[in-house]
């Protein structure tokens, strides 16, 4: 399929163009095929035989929004000074009582797994009853969905997935999205990298960036103020589990007031240690002292379960700020699943809550099976921050000495999703950005088959392993980078700015809403020189320039302290 011209247009993704193709056979029994659930990489792989069908295998439906054309008009409102609706985020409960799937098409949905021989219990409905999550054995799902569920192989990878689009009934042809886990061939993949050139003196002993390099380096608030992001929660959405013996130790190591450490289960309850998990809660929970940790923990990699992860954050309506630092490229995503997954961030943006995520690390390629500018997701996304990365070099008093785009870092143009409306002044498509002028929904409105498309990345900090971070991991340390670590300093900073708008606004409950609107305003301001490092130098395939680019956005904190501040005015009162 030619994903390339499918461009998401609309702040609430529905079905594309043409509805959903459909067998003579099933025409006949009266089925619909749910479009574009197959992950593209089947058709590069090699069948190898039938999947086990006694395997149990982890299903989510992603079912669609209500009243999606007042929810698209209510995001651009939400941005829109002039609109009565500006900044009024809904709580959860408002956004599922206006949009979610009501509780009748809910039970539509699972009507129709009973009379396939699936038993879900009312548990495994999400809060905001927008997912169906159940187990059910090949042979069963296969029967349930009319399609055959066969082993792959591709570039020495094995992988599980269906062969063709899974049928549903016509009658819930508006009622389901996507169908997650026909397959396990689109995994999420944490950005991080071992250091190559780290001595790590027996893991006894710190080496790599600490906190507070860091903090100095870009002239951090306080690490060590808890008053700095005191009453904001961040959430990290992540896979697997953390020691919290070793969080401790890491902030013991280094000054750091102690944090309240939440963990969310997500999917089933898992035991298995994660370096990246370690590391997120780390570095976000070290950049924003006084802050709340909600660990959003997936039982395992699965898209289906950062699917739930991110309906989880969005369902609670407990977190103020949400990162990630796990993604892949756009390219391997099934595109129903993506445009699930978005509406996810839809939520999120209609309750305020901005989102960091790592842009990638295998530079504008991004380790995609084929092509030189693919973006990573779920970065790509308009409603989401992409964190880049740079090399950074200090001085022996810790200022910056020299800093360059890394190479390795993501960024890149998005084959799905149109120019937002906050990119529209150096995109280069004259038409499209003239539409974009008096837009403010985030994302959408520029629909032309040349449309141009998102650019990542909007901000930047080191990420290269070369220049790398001290993390203390199973009793040890060690020396990383990646994007990875990126996300979670960049969610901790605008946890600060979070609570400096409370303070300014004298509203203890206020969110920020979607960060790149107030990124980019402050960055085609007057401060930007004294609030940003402007990167000019380093390539990721894509050069980095004077302002923005696509391997560090519009550069790192000059000085994060006033830059904080700045961002924080830029919003109303």
């Amino acid at each position: 399929m030619n994903i390339g011209k499918r461009l998401i247009g609309v702040a609430v993704a529905t079905a594309l163009a043409g509805g959903m193709a459909v067998s003579g056979s099933a025409a006949a029994a009266g089925l619909v095929q749910v479009q574009h659930n197959v992950s593209p990489v089947v058709a590069r792989a090699s069948m190898t035989g039938h999947h086990d069908p006694r395997a149990q295998l982890d299903v989510v439906i992603a079912l669609k929004l209500r009243n999606t054309a007042q929810l698209t008009q209510f995001v651009h409102d939400l941005n829109d000074p002039a609109s009565p609706n500006y900044r009024k985020f809904l709580t959860a409960k408002q956004f599922t009582r206006f949009y979610g799937p009501s509780q009748a098409q809910v039970d539509e949905v699972l009507g129709f797994l009973k009379q396939r021989g699936i038993a879900v219990d009312r548990g495994d409905v999400s809060k905001g009853r927008t997912r169906v999550h159940f187990h059910a054995t090949t042979a069963v799902l296969e029967s349930a969905f009319g399609v055959a569920i066969n082993d792959y192989t591709v570039n020495g990878r094995s992988f599980y997935a269906a062969a063709t689009n899974p049928n549903i009934p016509a009658s819930l042809a508006n009622r389901i999205g996507a169908v997650m886990g026909l397959d396990n061939a689109a995994e999420f993949k944490p950005h991080s990298i071992p250091s190559p050139a780290a001595t790590d003196h027996g893991g006894l002993t710190p080496t790599g960036f600490s906190p507070n390099q860091i903090a100095t380096a870009y002239h951090w608030p306080s690490v060590t103020d808890a008053n700095q992001a005191s009453g904001v929660n961040i959430a990290i959405v992540t896979a697997f589990t953390y020691r919290p013996a070793d969080i401790k130790k890491f902030w013991d190591q280094y000054g750091l007031p102690h944090h309240t450490l939440t963990n969310i289960a997500i999917g089933g309850v898992t035991r298995r240690l994660n370096g990246e998990t370690t590391l997120d809660v780390e570095r976000s929970s070290a950049m924003a002292p006084g802050a709340g940790m909600l660990v959003y923990e997936a039982v395992n990699p699965a898209f289906s379960n950062f699917d739930l992860a991110f309906q989880a954050v969005a369902d609670d309506d407990t977190a103020d700020v949400v990162s990630t630092s796990w993604g892949l490229a756009e390219r391997d995503t099934p595109f129903a699943s993506l445009q699930s997954e978005h509406n996810v961030f839809v939520q999120l943006s209609a309750q305020g809550m901005p989102l960091m995520a790592a842009a990638g690390d295998n530079g504008a390629p991004d380790n995609a099976s084929s092509g030189s500018d693919n973006a990573d997701f779920p970065s790509s996304d308009p409603l989401v921050t992409a964190a880049g990365g740079t090399s950074l070099f200090l001085n022996g008093d810790d200022s910056i000495n020299s800093e360059s785009a890394w190479s390795g870092a993501g960024g890149a143009d998005s084959m799905f999703f149109t120019v937002p409306a906050y990119q529209s002044g150096f995109t280069g498509n004259a038409a499209c950005d003239a539409d974009h002028t008096a837009d403010f929904d985030g994302g959408w409105g520029c629909t032309s088959a040349g449309a141009d498309t998102r650019q990542s990345s909007d901000m930047a900090m080191n990420a290269d392993p070369g220049t790398g971070y001290s993390v203390y991991y199973n009793g040890r340390w060690a020396t990383f980078g990646g994007t990875s670590f990126v996300a979670p300093e960049l969610a901790g900073f605008f946890a600060i700015v979070t609570a400096r708008y409370r303070t300014l606004a004298a509203v203890n409950t206020v969110r920020i809403g979607n960060a790149n609107t107030i990124i980019y305003d402050v960055a085609n301001g007057a401060n930007y020189s004294t609030d940003f490092n402007d990167i000019t130098t380093g390539s990721n395939g894509f050069a980095a320039g004077a302002g923005w680019d696509h391997p560090t956005g519009w550069g790192t904190p000059k000085d994060a302290d006033a830059l904080a501040n700045d961002l924080a005015n830029d919003l109303p009162l």
